[in-house]
């Protein structure tokens, strides 16, 4: 769907940065040879001591790690624990809930201590709660787990910021009532961040109650049996990992484990600066020139200015000290700018974002001069697409399951798609494709392989996604929206038809609809499609033009309005401040259909002259063949460059 993120992947990066955009930065600080850290948590609580044992001997931070927002990332729900989360008091808070997802569900507390997570108006639609993700600094959100290893994230979240109950961010679309289930690979991802020892039952169903819940100790260090023996015995400190004596760049990769890599996004997402990104404070920091930039000795990393073992926040003097270490002299670096050696490097180069999550506050780690990104043909542009494809080309060889390696690949393939390698790209796709691609990765194939005008497999690609999952309106939307684009107009009606039935509050499928009603000679149906879209977004260019097309000029008599062909017209044209030829021309033509000639006239004089001046010489003679009908005092009849187009 147009308001989707999956839609058009390749031309919204195309769109970012050009097609000529290529690669020359400064060597990264990437370690060639990987590093064995541990990247699970244990597979087992017994193959580990606990956060006690590690305690005998390192007293002080485990303590103080015990109070680490880290080490309180999960828990599971139990009698004596239920009211952290689940009160009276708690579930009397205020749900903002969106009639267009779907029915509202709701948290009930049991007699027996559980907690159940149900659809009050379907009783069957219910699951049990069996743990609580997050650290509740910011917000919480309720888990339940199925069997096969699947975790399903409930769809009702508690934010802290709005003091109450929220959908849970990325759920919204989620076929499920109480949430999707997430696949074995998604699953283990989500719970390998909020565990350190994993517990399961005889079905492969996570156990919450044995296993270790929270980042602590041994998630980070590793199992620490041979350890504590090794110490038991006298001898040397046995092996125990210390994430301090890798290199810089690879402990921040070791951190962004949990914390995200720029590789975990779509690589529109990280170049476009989604604010998003700010939740994901490794993804960020590692496409900061700062990380990517620096010499080895000085590569900036996390625990710089946080410390995994005790809950302080990093303040001015710290982040300040960090920064200087390269940048000694932030007067002179600040010309335009009053700042002095104490001034909080933070405040302006990791700005708070708190507006694009549910108003919750997260700093942003891209360190960067604030403003625009740089533009695509920069050498700042150059180097950050340059190095995030460089960033996909070393995780290709790593053991993946079949559906992470297709993403990749996918990745890759966009990035390599933009910089112009399209054969290079068109192959890892089919490489990610022949993989086990998911859904998601087959909608960003198929979006490729249409912007490289590769139709049939595009449209091959959709169809597998619709088919995998067919009740996501996505897929249904693409299949239609290539079968538009290749003038197919008849085939095209199906799929978005479906689409439109699965999202009813799009207008921008609803647009696309009534475009390929039009086109398969259904101006009637073409006319309720567009009307449709306009209920939903009354300024959408895409439905305006369209049907103020038909309401002016069709032949039909029966099917033009001139009135509300005019009206609609003249909320078109100004969109664009009257200076756009194609509205204008059809500003015009309006005006000729209620009789005001004079009007007419002097739009499409307008529309000819900015059509000459833009180079758009078929439609400047097109315009002043109309012009000839209204000085006679006709109107014209027939199809408009605005009406066939809708200026999307």
């Amino acid at each position: 769907m147009p308001s989707s993120r999956f839609a058009a992947a390749a031309f919204l990066l195309t769109t970012i940065w050009g097609c000529g955009a290529g690669g020359d930065r400064r060597d990264a600080q990437l370690d060639t040879e990987p590093v064995d850290f541990p990247r699970n948590p244990l597979g087992d609580p017994g193959e580990g001591v606990g956060a006690e044992v590690c305690g005998a001997c390192h007293a002080e931070i485990a303590a103080a790690q015990a109070d680490h927002p880290m080490a309180r990332t999960a828990g599971a729900v139990t009698e004596d624990t239920r009211d952290r989360w689940f009160s009276d008091e708690m579930l009397a808070r205020a749900v903002a809930w969106q009639a267009g997802i779907g029915p509202q569900p709701a948290y009930e507390p049991l007699t027996d201590g559980a907690v159940r997570f149900a659809v009050p108006a379907a009783d069957s639609s219910a699951v049990p709660v069996d743990a609580v993700f997050g650290s509740g600094l910011r917000g919480l959100t309720p888990v339940s787990f199925a069997p096969g290893a699947r975790l399903r994230e409930l769809r009702l979240s508690f934010s802290h910021a709005r003091d109450g109950w929220i959908p849970t961010p990325g759920g919204e679309d989620d076929e499920d009532p109480l949430g999707d289930l997430d696949t074995v690979e998604e699953s283990a991802s989500c719970i390998g961040c909020h565990a350190t020892a994993l517990a399961w039952d005889d079905e492969d169903r996570f156990d919450p109650h044995r296993a270790v819940l929270g980042v602590s100790c041994e998630r980070c260090h590793g199992p620490g049996i041979a350890h504590v023996e090794a110490q038991s015995a006298g001898g040397d400190p046995g092996p125990i990992f210390h994430p301090g004596r890798i290199s810089p760049a690879d402990q921040v990769a070791f951190c962004a484990q949990c914390h995200r890599q720029p590789t975990d996004f779509e690589p529109r997402e990280i170049l476009a600066r989604d604010p998003l990104l700010a939740r994901h404070a490794g993804a960020s920091l590692m496409m900061s020139s700062c990380f990517r930039e620096s010499p080895p000795a000085s590569t900036i990393t996390c625990t710089e200015c946080h410390d995994p073992h005790r809950p302080e926040p990093a303040g001015p003097d710290r982040t300040r000290a960090v920064c200087s270490r390269c940048h000694n002299d932030p007067i002179a670096l600040h010309p335009q700018t009053p700042v002095t050696a104490e001034s909080d490097c933070a405040g302006c180069h990791l700005p708070t974002q708190s507006e694009a999550f549910h108003g919750t506050p997260f700093t942003d780690h891209w360190i960067r001069r604030p403003g625009d990104p740089p533009t695509p043909n920069s050498a700042a542009g150059r180097r950050e697409l340059a190095w995030l494809e460089e960033l996909y080309g070393g995780r290709m060889p790593e053991e993946n399951p079949p559906a992470k390696a297709a993403r990749l690949r996918a990745g890759l393939a966009e990035l390599l798609h933009v910089r112009g390698a399209r054969n290079e790209a068109q192959a890892l796709l089919r490489e990610a494709l022949d993989l086990g691609a998911d859904y998601e990765t087959r909608l960003k194939a198929g979006a490729l392989f249409r912007d490289g005008g590769r139709t049939r497999e595009a449209l091959a690609a959709f169809r597998e996604a619709a088919a995998e999952r067919p009740g996501r309106p996505h897929a249904h939307y693409e299949i239609g929206e290539t079968l538009l684009q290749s003038g197919d107009f008849a085939n095209a009606v199906a799929p978005l038809t479906t689409a439109a039935e699965l999202s009813a509050d799009s207008a921008g499928v609803h647009a696309a609809l009534g475009a390929a009603l039009l086109g398969a000679d259904r101006p009637a149906d073409a006319v309720a499609a567009f009307r449709e879209a306009l209920e939903q977004e009354p300024g959408l260019p895409a439905a305006l033009g369209p049907l103020a097309g038909i309401l002016a000029a069709h032949p039909r008599r029966d099917l033009r309005n001139p009135t509300e062909a005019l009206r609609l017209a003249e909320r078109l044209a100004g969109q664009f401040s009257f200076q756009e030829p194609r509205s204008l021309d059809l500003f015009g033509a309006a005006y000729a259909a209620t009789g005001d000639f004079p009007n007419a006239m002097q739009a499409a004089e307008r529309a000819a002259t900015l059509a000459d001046r833009s180079g758009a010489t078929d439609l400047a003679a097109a315009v002043r063949q109309r012009l000839a009908l209204y000085r006679a005092r006709r109107p014209y009849v027939g199809a408009l460059a605005a009406s066939r187009t809708g200026l999307r």
